[in-house]
């Protein structure tokens, strides 16, 4: 089978797209015998910004002449973006042959789609030669497919309502979920000001080292500056200065850029020793904060929660403050679609809200309502996200920026008409 034929048929095997839990997932590891022994394990979770930061640490690493693997979810336009070996996405040939090996080991166990493919991921990583192993969490923590291997090193972004059906409805039960990656006696990052209760206590409770933004490192940006500030496990104090070119991963994420630098030194690697600016100013990440030039200015952004979305406007303003604005988005309906379009309003725009064409897609209508209770005049329906995006380029003048967002099919769906 080729790689199409795999993910078609992973799709039958669990009648549910998600099934928290891990007993199911060990067993099936247990039989494909995987050892990581002999590699440094970062588990990073958190509600937003695990891509930009593990893109940010893989990129790190590397420059400082280390050899990365990194698993991660989901993908824009092929599956075999999960997986990347040295930052180059796993081929076909290795991608099937790991997917035949999880088949075998199965033996009758049921496995959702994700679980299949982190095993996968996880076989190949731990028969290649790798120094370090970064694993982003799918959906929270404690019962995710990838806590079954025990990491080095956690790393928790931030907190924020996502997923609320599957982690809790408040912030502290989500915390508690994703603290579930912290291990006894291990490091854990937490790369937000604010830190639950909940994740304090379980810090407590296994005797981790907590390194926390704000008290334990920092970083000031301003113009094209940027200055963090941190620590080792032997409480040595480094500082690092870089210019920040404009439009670089690290414009938009300095505060996840933080969490990686610091996650340098809790690998007990001295960063005074690499030119590690270079890693830092070279990371890439498709579909955050994006910018395309096709004569006008597209930006592309997977935004997808209001904490996300939020953070997203602020960018907007930042970059286009004087720009004429236009909105191409679509979202799926187990989001906090009304939560979500308050923050993006906060930037005058003309909307063209499009339907998700899958199982979770939500209506155009239901956006389009929302907007219109909230007094928005210039708003446009479409039944699919290529609608909605050929009609705002009709519309669009030379110095207009059309952002593209909502969720990860959304940008997609874009990414493969351009």
């Amino acid at each position: 089978m080729n790689v199409s034929d795999w993910l078609a048929y992973l799709e039958t095997l669990h009648p549910d797209e998600i099934e928290l839990g891990l007993d199911r997932v060990r067993t099936v590891a247990a039989e494909l015998n995987l050892d990581f022994s002999a590699k440094t394990v970062i588990t990073i979770a958190g509600t937003n910004g695990k891509g930009s930061t593990s893109c940010f640490l893989e990129s790190l690493l590397r420059s400082a002449g280390k050899s990365t693997g990194l698993y991660s979810s989901p993908h824009l336009l092929k599956y075999n973006e999960r997986i990347r070996i040295n930052g180059i996405c796993i081929n076909d040939s290795l991608l099937c042959h790991a997917f035949t090996r999880v088949e075998q080991a199965r033996k009758g166990n049921s496995l959702t789609y994700f679980e299949f493919g982190t095993l996968a991921a996880l076989l190949i990583f731990a028969e290649s030669e790798l120094d370090y192993i970064i694993l982003e969490v799918g959906l929270g923590g404690r019962l995710d497919a990838v806590n079954i291997i025990d990491a080095d090193l956690a790393v928790i972004t931030n907190i924020a309502l996502d997923h609320t059906e599957w982690l809790g409805n408040t912030r502290e039960k989500i915390a508690f979920e994703k603290a579930g990656i912290i291990r006894q006696d291990q490091a854990v990052i937490f790369g937000e000001h604010d830190i639950p209760e909940s994740l304090l206590k379980q810090v407590k409770l296994l005797n981790a080292q907590l390194y926390h933004l704000s008290k334990d490192f920092d970083y000031q940006s301003s113009a094209n500056h940027w200055v963090w500030q941190g620590h080792d496990q032997e409480q040595k104090k480094y500082r690092f200065e870089i210019e920040v070119p404009t439009a670089s991963l690290l414009d938009f994420y300095p505060s996840n850029a933080a969490i990686a630098l610091q996650a340098m030194l809790l690998l007990g690697l001295d960063i005074a020793s690499y030119n590690l600016d270079v890693g830092i100013c070279h990371a890439r990440l498709s579909g955050r904060f994006q910018m395309l030039n096709r004569g006008y200015t597209l930006v592309l952004d997977v935004a997808h929660n209001p904490h996300a979305a939020g953070y997203l406007a602020e960018n907007i303003k930042r970059y286009f403050p004087k720009k004429t604005i236009h909105i191409v988005i679509a979202m799926l309906s187990n989001k906090d679609v009304e939560q979500t379009l308050l923050k993006l309003q906060e930037i005058p725009s003309s909307w063209y809200v499009a339907s998700l064409k899958n199982s979770r897609g939500s209506e155009a209508k239901i956006l389009y309502n929302n907007l219109q209770i909230s007094a928005q005049k210039s708003v446009s329906m479409f039944e699919s996200v290529q609608e909605a995006f050929y009609k705002a380029e009709q519309n669009l003048q030379a110095n207009d920026v059309l952002l593209v967002t909502g969720s990860f099919y959304t940008v997609a769906a874009v990414l493969e008409l351009i």
